[in-house]
């Protein structure tokens, strides 16, 4: 009865817009959060997460994304044109079956992930290494319309590059790693996509994602052990780190700190979104990293173990996450995915989910005033039936009413 009657108590709370109540504000001032002084106002977080940069991005004439073919014999680059919303292979050339080198949008068997930056298509490749292959990690660039790809940076075989990308005109910045014999060493690298140069900002620890971008510095994470301590007995005394970091001399200054599973953050709009738990109630700190002005809000949501946050984003001023907490008399995990907006403090939950697993549609990406949802597409009603993710455009007000489009 106590997972039934927390069901009921959510879903009662998810009617109310603004449930939160009115916000508390910490003005910054000498005993509060230090400010950031802002560095480089082109710098912008180019990755779809802070483990992953994704396999598509908004340019500046629609969302360009990778794709196996129907068959799954080959990769290509499509486009889906933001005033029509139509989806296309990036290939103009008659008659083109997209299939050869011939064709611009052509991937072969690799699907590389995808950023856009200062005008142009990045492609970021994995390296392969079988018996029949040898390929180099490398980076390549391209113009809008597919013309012009050509690679602009090879990295070492015992190199790869870690999640997160940020970008300010011709220069990219991410997180590479050196393998070696002994272990491996983390730093953080500025690479210039005219020159193909690439050259270290600062080391890091191994342990670290670049989460974001605030006030034109880089914000990474890493986690740590308590003060004084060499080695951890209890993984809920882990720290985590945030730490924002010039781009152009690698200086360093702490964000925030906080234990694991005491916070779970977003990185947007030169703020950071720390969420927590308190007394078992999700909580909200909304931190102006450019003032150091903080906002508190009680969502008024009770949570049970696991109480755990997953998935979370920020999109049009709302933030976007899964909350686990709780187990059904089954035994199956409780997960709500939910949208907040500071600003209105209203609150609800998005019911768009995968027919067959149940998992929440998730955001790829944005185009114009809607979004890029990958939707799964099934022939029966079991997950032996899946077919494929389709790249689906939706408005943002039917995607916060559970609304795909027809």
């Amino acid at each position: 009865m106590k997972h039934r009657a927390f069901a009921a108590a959510l879903a009662a709370c998810l009617l109310l817009a603004g449930c939160g109540g009115e916000p508390s504000s910490a003005p910054a001032g000498s005993d509060g959060p230090a400010a950031l002084e802002t560095v480089d106002d082109r710098l912008t977080y180019v990755s779809r997460s802070p483990i992953s940069i994704g396999f598509g991005a908004e340019g500046d004439a629609g969302f360009y994304y990778t794709d196996m073919s129907e068959d799954y014999s080959h990769g290509n680059i499509h486009f889906i044109d933001k005033e029509s919303h139509q989806d296309v292979i990036l290939c103009s050339n008659p008659g083109c079956a997209h299939d050869t080198d011939a064709c611009p949008a052509y991937l072969g068997n690799r699907r590389p992930e995808l950023a856009w930056t200062g005008g142009k298509v990045v492609l970021f490749y994995q390296g392969m290494d079988t018996d029949e292959t040898k390929v180099l990690p490398h980076i390549d660039v391209m113009n809008p319309d597919g013309s012009d790809r050509h690679k602009v940076c090879d990295l070492e075989a015992n190199q790869e590059y870690n999640g997160g990308v940020a970008a300010s005109g011709d220069s990219l910045y991410f997180l590479l790693s050196t393998y070696e014999a002994n272990g491996y060493s983390t730093e953080l690298v500025r690479l210039n996509l005219t020159s193909g140069s690439l050259v270290t900002v600062c080391k890091v620890e191994k342990t670290t994602f670049l989460m974001g971008v605030a006030c034109g510095q880089l914000i990474v994470k890493h986690f740590g052990m308590p003060e004084g301590e060499s080695q951890l007995s209890d993984i809920s005394e882990q720290r985590h780190i945030l730490t924002a970091i010039d781009p152009t001399t690698g200086a360093k200054s702490t964000v925030a700190e906080w234990k694991q599973d005491e916070g779970w953050e977003v990185i947007a709009d030169d703020k950071l979104f720390l969420f927590s738990m308190p007394n078992d109630v999700l909580h909200l700190t909304v931190r102006d990293l450019a003032t150091g002005e903080e906002n508190e809000y009680d969502l008024g949501i009770e949570v049970e173990e696991p109480k755990n946050i997953v998935n979370q984003t920020y999109h049009n001023g709302t933030l976007l996450f899964d909350l686990l907490s709780g187990y059904t008399e089954e035994d199956e995990l409780i997960s709500k995915y939910l949208a907040f907006t500071p600003e209105t403090q209203d609150l609800r939950e998005i019911k768009l989910c995968d027919p067959v697993r149940g998992y929440p549609i998730l955001i790829e990406g944005e185009l114009g005033d809607g979004v890029i949802l990958q939707v799964p597409q099934y022939s029966g009603t079991d997950i032996s039936s899946f077919e494929r993710d389709r790249l689906v455009y939706c408005s943002w007000e039917d995607y916060l009413n559970s609304r795909l489009p027809e």
